[in-house]
């Protein structure tokens, strides 16, 4: 097996991708932190294999001193061998959010979810509030 660099030993790469394609790839990548299935998980160079579905939530990738803040909409993480794939239903890195765009979407699926007559319909509802909530909570961070 080849020798690491001691600037690669202890980095990982991630990679993001949606049905629209890659949204996120980098390989220099010190410390990520999604919010899973089974709780809040941390992963950095080295981790255990594991495959974990995801939450519709925000997704911190640490690069040394910088900090990549991504909205994550579902999907699931798999990682090994010092790669972290993540397929999600969509990603949007925080410095791309149109707030006023995510604060319509957060009314009209309000207003959705009032007018449901079916539980598709309300699921259906809960699911665009959780994704427009997460899309106006993330652009606050950054």
């Amino acid at each position: 097996m080849a020798e690491e660099g001691s600037t690669t030993k202890n980095k990982l790469t991630i990679s993001i991708v949606t049905p629209d394609g890659t949204a996120y790839n980098q390989s220099d990548v010190n410390l990520t932190v999604l919010d899973t299935s089974i709780g809040q998980m941390g992963i950095m160079a080295n981790h255990v294999p594991i495959v974990v579905a995801l939450k519709i939530s925000q997704m911190r990738i640490h690069r040394g001193e910088k900090e990549d803040l991504y909205t994550v909409n579902g999907g699931f993480a798999e990682f090994s061998n010092n790669v972290l794939t993540v397929v999600a239903d969509s990603a949007e890195n925080a410095e791309d959010i149109d707030v006023n765009r995510a604060h319509a979407a957060e009314q009209r699926a309000k207003a959705r979810a009032q007018n449901a007559k079916t539980a598709d319909e309300r699921a259906r509802a809960r699911v665009a509030l959780a994704r427009a909530i997460n899309r106006i909570n993330t652009s606050k961070v950054r």
